[in-house]
């Protein structure tokens, strides 16, 4: 009886024992397989820049410039020329109809440093009939220096009552600019003239006259 309760007891254990190792085993679940560790990019080393090629600066070929030729001098013109020069542009004057060449000629005869010049002009502005010619005539003589004595003589008749008014004008602006004191005399005689504009113009140039003259040039 006894020996049927061993073994009853044995059985019941080895039962036991079958059955918590069975679970334990169930329980315990297999290990995972090792994960291999991941691959590390290596980082990219810069690389040292390589030095540049020897290579030699293009130089441009030295070019020599060659030094501008001077000409030589003119010859200054013999007071001789000059005044053959001042008649020659006299004639080419009276052989020149057009209003405008003959203007440049004006110009261009009052440049003409001689004494032939001024006489010129004179006789220029005697013989010439057209208002805006004689204008340019007396104009261009404030481009001539010195020679006031011929200058004032022209001047006095270009202010004469029988002359343009625009002429008149105009010779009295140039006895103005030669600022010679002998002009205030001429200018004088038409403080009285019937034309308003030739007595406020007169007295005007008389005051710069008186402002600022010099002796006779």
């Amino acid at each position: 009886m006894l020996r049927s309760k061993l073994l009853v007891g044995l059985g019941l254990s080895a039962v036991i024992c079958i059955v918590a190792g069975c679970s334990k085993q169930e329980s315990e679940s297999p290990p995972a397989p090792p994960v291999p560790p991941k691959a590390v990019k290596p980082e990219a080393v810069p690389s040292e820049p390589l030095p540049p090629p020897d290579v030699k600066p293009m130089t441009s070929p030295k070019i020599t410039v060659p030094a501008p030729v001077v000409p030589p001098a003119a010859q200054e013109e013999t007071p001789a020329q000059l005044a053959a020069e001042a008649r020659q542009l006299e004639r080419d004057y009276y052989n020149t109809p057009d209003f405008q060449k003959r203007v440049g000629i004006i110009y261009n005869l009052s440049s003409v440093e001689s004494p032939e010049t001024i006489d010129a002009m004179s006789r220029l502005f005697m013989n010439e009939h057209d208002t805006e010619l004689k204008v340019e005539l007396v104009n261009s003589l404030s481009d001539i220096d010195g020679e006031n004595d011929k200058k004032l003589t022209i001047l006095t008749g270009a202010i004469r009552p029988d002359q343009p008014k625009d002429v008149r004008l105009e010779a009295i602006d140039a006895l103005a600019d030669t600022e010679d004191k002998r002009a205030i005399q001429v200018l004088q005689g038409l403080l009285s003239d019937p034309d308003q504009e030739i007595r406020e113009a007169a007295q005007d140039a008389i005051d710069q006259l008186q402002s600022n003259t010099t002796g006779p040039q």
